[in-house]
This record gives C-alpha cells, sequence and structure tokens, in this order.
C-alpha cells in the first residue's frame, strides 16, 4: 500500500514538474516571439526612414507671368504710367509622406503600416532660369524687382493649389503605397496593408 502511496505521488511529482516546464517553455517562447515581433518592427521602421527620400514626387513646371499696370485715380488711368513686364520662369514642387510619423503593426505575419497624407515639402524657383522680356516703365511709376517677386511668390502659391486640385496629392500617395508594398514584399510577410491616415 506504501509503495503504490509512493509511485503515485512520484508520478504527481513528475507530472507537476512537468508542468512547470510546459509553462515555462510557453512563457520564454511568447517572450521570445514578442522580442521577433519587436525587432521586426523595428527593421521595418528603420526601413521606411531610410527610404524616406526616395517616396517623394517631384513636379517641374515653366510658368509665363505677364502683367500690366498703370497708375489710377479712382476709374481713370493715369496717360504715361504704365509699367509692364513678362516673366518667365521654371521652377519644381516636391511633395511627399513624413515617413518618420509611419504606425507599423505586426500581427501573425501580416505587415500593416498607417501612413500620414502626403503633402508638399518644398517649392522652388529656379534662380538661374528666370527670364524677364518685354519690360516696360514709366518715369511715374517705376518697375522695381519686388514687383516681379511678388508676383513669382503668388503664382507658386496659386500653381501649389492648382496641383491640389488636381489630385497631385493623391497621386502621391498612391504611388507611395505601390512603392511601399513592393519594397516590403521581399520580408516575406503573408499580408501587406499600406492605409492612409485622411
Amino acid at each position: 500500500m506504501d509503495y503504490m502511496k509512493i509511485k503515485i505521488f512520484k508520478r504527481i511529482k513528475l507530472l507537476f514538474f512537468l508542468l512547470i516546464a510546459l509553462a515555462l517553455a510557453i512563457i520564454s517562447s511568447s517572450f521570445s516571439t514578442k522580442k521577433n515581433l519587436e525587432k521586426k518592427c523595428d527593421l521595418v521602421t528603420e526601413k521606411l526612414t531610410t527610404i524616406s527620400e526616395l517616396a517623394t514626387v517631384k513636379y517641374n513646371y515653366s510658368n509665363v507671368i505677364s502683367i500690366k499696370d498703370s497708375l489710377k485715380y479712382k476709374d481713370f488711368v493715369i496717360p504715361f504710367t504704365e509699367k509692364s513686364f513678362v516673366v518667365k520662369y521654371n521652377g519644381y514642387i516636391t511633395a511627399g509622406i513624413d515617413l518618420s510619423q509611419a504606425k507599423t503593426y505586426i500581427e501573425n505575419n501580416e505587415l500593416s503600416i498607417l501612413l500620414p497624407s502626403s503633402k508638399i515639402l518644398n517649392h522652388t524657383v529656379s534662380e538661374d532660369e528666370i527670364y524677364v522680356f518685354d519690360e516696360k516703365s514709366s518715369a511715374f511709376n517705376k518697375l522695381h524687382i519686388n514687383d516681379m517677386l511678388n508676383e513669382i511668390v503668388s503664382e507658386k502659391s496659386a500653381m501649389e493649389d492648382k496641383l491640389v486640385k488636381e489630385g497631385f496629392l493623391d497621386k502621391v500617395n498612391n504611388d507611395t503605397i505601390k512603392f511601399l508594398q513592393d519594397f516590403f514584399k521581399e520580408l516575406d510577410y503573408d499580408e501587406i496593408k499600406i492605409t492612409i491616415d485622411k
């Protein structure tokens, strides 16, 4: 009888140690899985930061501004006060998504990336490519360089508004999503979901 109790006690003791070992294995496995997911998330974030400059779109353009102005008294144009100019210039607009603001999630080998919406990052007028034509000035209404610069600045803003209305930023969003999906396809995720936070 005592022999049976000892045998049962040994089996219970063995079973208890096996359960503890199994629990420890499961816990360490979950820590290891969690650590691997964190490493994968860090890798994705690092890659997003690295390719941030690649995920921009550049729009080149040329523009012509023609301005005529005269001094006026009420609605009457004062003679011999007309000034005018025609300016042609080239510029470019870069737009993109700030990939450092991306949020990444990995679950069941599925990568989810939430991106902020694209925005205009830079708008530059090439100073070397500003050409002034048909410049006229009067003694009473002088043409100043600031007149031209103010018109160019005004046109820059109008060009940005026009591009946004034409869907330029939507195209940048779509191009960035496609670029990132192709880029992360190489990391062997089962699924890659990229969405824009609008």
